[in-house]
Parts: C-alpha cells; sequence; structure tokens
C-alpha cells in the first residue's frame, strides 16, 4: 500500500505574490527579495538602483542599470525556486505493517524536516486514533 503526501518544504511564500513583486517592485527596489527572506540581495539590489540614478548624468548609470536588469531576469529563478517548494513524499508500506511502523516512519520524516511540527501532530494523532 502506497500513501502520497503533499508536503510543503519551503518557507511559505507564495508564488504569484512572488511573481507580482517580481514584476512590479523587483528591478531596482529588489521587492521580491525582501519577500523571500533574501534582505541583503533585497538591500544590494536598493543601493545599486540608487547609486545608478545618482550616476545617471555620467554615464556610469547606464552600466548600472544595464547590470540590474540582468540580476533583475536572473531573479526569476530564485522567484521560483524559493516560493511554494512542495515535495510529494511517498510513505510505502505492506500491508502486514503495523500503525507503530507508519507512526516510525512518520517521526523520521519529522525529525529529516520534511514535514513540519504541526503536520507531524496532526498525522500522529491520526495514526493513535487507528491503534
Amino acid at each position: 500500500m502506497s500513501k502520497e503526501v503533499n508536503v510543503n518544504t519551503g518557507n511559505g511564500n507564495n508564488l504569484v505574490v512572488s511573481l507580482l513583486l517580481w514584476l512590479f517592485l523587483g528591478y531596482g527596489i529588489g521587492g521580491h527579495n525582501f519577500y523571500l527572506g533574501r534582505k541583503g540581495v533585497g538591500i544590494s539590489q536598493l543601493v545599486l538602483f540608487i547609486v545608478a540614478w545618482l550616476t545617471f548624468l555620467f554615464g556610469v548609470g547606464f552600466i548600472i542599470f544595464g547590470i540590474l536588469v540582468i540580476w533583475w531576469l536572473i531573479d526569476l529563478i530564485y522567484v521560483f525556486k524559493l516560493s511554494n517548494n512542495s515535495n510529494i513524499v511517498s510513505i510505502y508500506s505492506s500491508n502486514n505493517s503495523s500503525n507503530l511502523d507508519e507512526l516510525e516512519k512518520l517521526h523520521s520524516l519529522f525529525e529529516k524536516g520534511v514535514i513540519s511540527k504541526e503536520q507531524y501532530a496532526v498525522k500522529k494523532d491520526k495514526i493513535i486514533e487507528n491503534l
């Protein structure tokens, strides 16, 4: 018997919100990076954006704006990578295995960090009810 459980292993960031922040506040401001927990990268982008505007008249700003465009496009990969990281975990058990074996497997998933404490508690309670 095989059970498939969709487990959210990400940090709970919504992909749609991340994409909207990337599109509207990503270039220069780095709003998506702040949302995704990459505060250092967001601050770096913001500082470069300000420096680009301050040096715009000297021609240096054009180069910095170009670098920011490339950085902004590369950040799209991180938006998909860091948003809604969910994995399907299959728990295989034979017909002869007991609920205690399932509880042991569940505990090992919790210890490995695959499932959260709340998910572990809910699944554990269901298994204990079936004992």
